[in-house]
């Protein structure tokens, strides 16, 4: 199950929670994620390795390309769109959705464009004490002109992704332990199933996760160290023990997709170790798949 995938750091930015790696370009090698906490979107090139980054006014919890050049940003009380010439475009906000927001701080997490275009995106509470199941997950449309909660009760809205034949969401609510599925159709999502569960939690805690052409899904295990992959049937079939403890996203890069970002988090820990919160690069046995822009 654990085999030689050539993991090493390949940039050496410490974010405080680095998220949500995409990749962009013609050949797939402008790779962009975030440091939620550090109210940063880096990025870096696989081919040349030049870097860049840009501040972001709140905290920022997914960077979502679109097809226009332009990125949508989940900050705090977003999201924003970004559009090429630097300037920002507002977008619906929770407000808009819900008619009002929650009484407790809160920010959006994670974020994910489906095969047809529309954009779910997830929030959560920065404490838990007497907030527990109380956001949400929200569907964008791709017109980018409504905002509809289409999940109550999350705790911790994470990893989002579609089976090959776009009738699969794969969804994990970080704090329930689990991860689950949904039949989409046009937008909608319905018929939840837990499919897999923490059992020990010596296996850390399920966070974001990206998919394989084989509908493999990697999954990234905050305070396991490590990334899993689940096959159709939910077993495990590979693990990349990593060497830091928060282990936090990734996603499939390069020409072929046949290289993988992962991304960590120190997250303001006195003692974290000199590689928490870098990005690594290895390169699983199953390529991945392209991601989906939002539309124009």
């Amino acid at each position: 199950m654990s085999y030689d995938v050539n993991l090493k750091v390949w940039d050496e930015r410490r974010c405080q929670v680095g998220e949500g790696p995409v990749a962009i370009g013609s050949d797939n090698s402008e790779i962009l994620w975030v440091d939620i906490m550090g109210k940063l979107v880096h990025k870096r090139n696989l081919k040349t390795g030049a870097t860049s980054s840009y501040e972001t006014a709140e905290h920022v919890g997914f960077v979502i390309p679109c097809a226009d050049g332009s990125e949508i940003l989940g900050t705090a009380n977003g999201p924003v769109r970004k559009n090429s010439d630097g300037s920002i475009t507002k977008l619906p906000t929770l407000v808009d959705a819900d008619e009002s927001i929650p009484k407790f701080p809160h920010r959006w997490n994670d974020a994910k464009v489906a095969p047809d275009g529309h954009l779910f995106l997830g929030n959560m509470p920065y404490e838990w004490a007497e907030n527990v199941s109380a956001c949400g997950l929200y569907r964008l449309d791709k017109g980018g002109t409504k905002l509809t909660k289409v999940l109550d009760g999350v705790w911790l809205s994470n990893g989002i992704a579609w089976s090959s034949d776009g009738k699969t969401m794969f969804y994990i609510d970080t704090l329930a332990k689990s991860i689950d599925t949904f039949d989409y159709a046009n937008g909608e999502i319905s018929n939840r199933k837990v499919r897999w569960r923490v059992t020990d939690d010596s296996q850390g805690l399920p966070d974001g996760m990206c998919i394989d052409s084989e509908d493999g899904i990697w999954v990234a295990f905050w305070s396991g160290s490590c990334l899993r992959r689940f096959d159709k049937d939910f077993n495990i079939t590979d693990e990349i023990q990593m060497p830091v403890p928060m282990v936090t996203s990734a996603a499939f890069v390069g020409p072929n997709f046949e290289q993988m970002i992962i991304t960590s988090a120190h997250d303001g820990v006195a003692d974290a170790g000199a590689d928490w919160g870098k990005t690594f690069i290895c390169t699983p046995k199953v390529p991945g798949v392209a991601p989906t822009l939002f539309p124009n």
